[in-house]
């Protein structure tokens, strides 16, 4: 049991490391996804009969939903942690 605790402690230990160190760059990923959406989201008001400025909106705006998502679980994960 001793063993099993000690083990758990290490893992524990570089867990916390690695939120520290990599805690700021998902929301700083979706600040810039955001942007970058919200730019493709003009274009498509400036010219809305391009289609190539359609489907990189499309993209965009999904790639935000998966890292606004992300930054979500690593959030709630961190309350329930700490």
């Amino acid at each position: 049991m001793f063993v099993l605790s000690n083990k758990l402690m290490n893992v524990k230990r570089v867990l916390r490391d690695y939120n520290k160190k990599y805690s700021g760059k998902i929301s700083d990923k979706v600040l810039v996804a955001k942007r970058a959406m919200k730019e493709a989201h003009c274009l498509m008001q400036t010219n809305p009969s391009d289609l190539k400025t359609h489907r990189a909106e499309r993209i965009l705006v999904k790639e935000y939903v998966r890292l606004a998502e992300a930054e979500e679980s690593f959030l709630r994960q961190k309350v329930t942690a700490g």
